[in-house]
């Protein structure tokens, strides 16, 4: 049995796809043909391509958030969810690599002012910040601000996977445990 996609779901995934195909040049009427839909009926949906490119980011931060957040456990050590949010991270990025396409390109050419584009983002942002500050408070993380240090450990991951994908090189439980240990030994405090 085929699984019907709801209209405004291919409609988002048709955006996604031509704005890391073709950037913002894709018109509307590009996007109501690739969601096999009447461009009158993407104007339902969406009043304007900003509005439309805004729900694309919408719905990309929240899956972000969902999955980085996922089998989390706030009674667990911050050493146990950093661990866990670092391999959130790394499934996020290497599972879906469309996904990790456009979460790159969307990080590398904001269509959205800057203000809109960290609200966007603030539940994951906000989450692994939390994790760091309870760290730092248990003497375990390096003296240095916590935002870059989330900043790093997204970057490392996604240009490493992106790399792992670009020499079309499968990604082991070895490999995995390598990115953590570094992304790990790079935030732990020298004893």
């Amino acid at each position: 049995m085929t699984k019907v996609i709801p209209m405004r779901e291919r409609i988002l995934d048709a955006t996604a796809e031509l704005l890391v195909e073709h950037g913002t040049q894709a018109s509307m009427s590009k996007i109501a043909s690739r969601a096999e839909v009447a461009t009158g009926s993407l104007y339902n949906h969406f009043e304007s391509k900003d509005v439309l490119i805004r729900a694309v980011y919408e719905r990309l931060a929240e899956q972000v958030t969902a999955l980085l957040v996922e089998g989390d456990d706030p009674s667990a050590t911050p050493e146990q969810r950093l661990d866990r949010y670092i391999d959130n991270y790394i499934d996020f990025i290497w599972n879906d690599p469309s996904r990790a396409i456009l979460f790159e390109y969307l990080s590398n050419v904001p269509l959205l002012p800057a203000r809109d584009l960290i609200q966007s983002f603030r539940g994951s942002s906000d989450y692994i910040a939390e994790i760091l500050q309870d760290l730092r408070a248990s003497g375990w993380l390096m003296d240095a601000e916590p935002f870059l240090m989330g900043g790093f450990i997204g970057g490392a991951i996604r240009n490493t996977l992106k790399w792992q994908r670009t020499y079309d090189r499968p990604l082991t439980d070895a490999d995995r445990q390598q990115i953590k240990t570094m992304c790990l030994q790079s935030l732990r405090r020298m004893e």
